[in-house]
């Protein structure tokens, strides 16, 4: 019973709340994951990928660690074990606001592919100087990363 009335005690007290400033990972940022999807799609061969391929370059071009890695598998100077890929929540939401803005289409619930609308967004984000480490890395490695060899990588094989 004390510690009930305690407790009413302090919250009828006088107090204020202020807004504080919290960094916000940029997986949780709409406007970057979709801007790093689009950019995976127009990495991609004929702009098109199949889910596993966006999760696969999505994850990997986030970080710089990861990018080395996946240079370095492609290029066979290590095995695939080396590479651990993740699936992102944030690219189903990303590829899900995509669509629905008309700049992405999904192809037979396989594959995603730019819209018209889509490859113009592109253009812009190759223009702009954003994520520019992210696109250097999907214009090396999006061309090689074909779909057999993400498969491959994925089974852990060498290819």
């Amino acid at each position: 019973m004390t510690e009930a009335r305690t407790l009413r005690g302090l919250l009828r007290g006088g107090f204020t709340v202020s807004a504080r400033p919290q960094p916000l990972p940029g997986d949780l940022r709409l406007g970057w994951g979709v801007a790093l999807l689009i950019l995976v799609l127009g990495a991609s061969r004929g702009q098109r990928a199949s889910i596993q391929k966006i999760h696969f370059l999505a994850h990997l071009a986030r970080v710089k660690a990861t990018r080395e890695q996946t240079r370095a598998v492609l290029k066979r100077t290590i095995g695939p074990q080396a590479l651990s890929v993740r699936v992102e929540p944030w690219v189903n939401r990303a590829m899900a606001f995509a669509i629905a803005e008309g700049v992405a289409d999904m192809r037979d619930g396989k594959a995603a592919v730019l819209t018209d609308a889509g490859r113009a967004v592109y253009r812009d984000l190759v223009a702009m100087p954003i994520l520019d480490e992210e696109k250097a890395f999907l214009a090396e490695v999006g061309p090689r990363a074909t779909e057999k060899v993400i498969e491959q990588i994925m089974k852990m094989e060498q290819f």
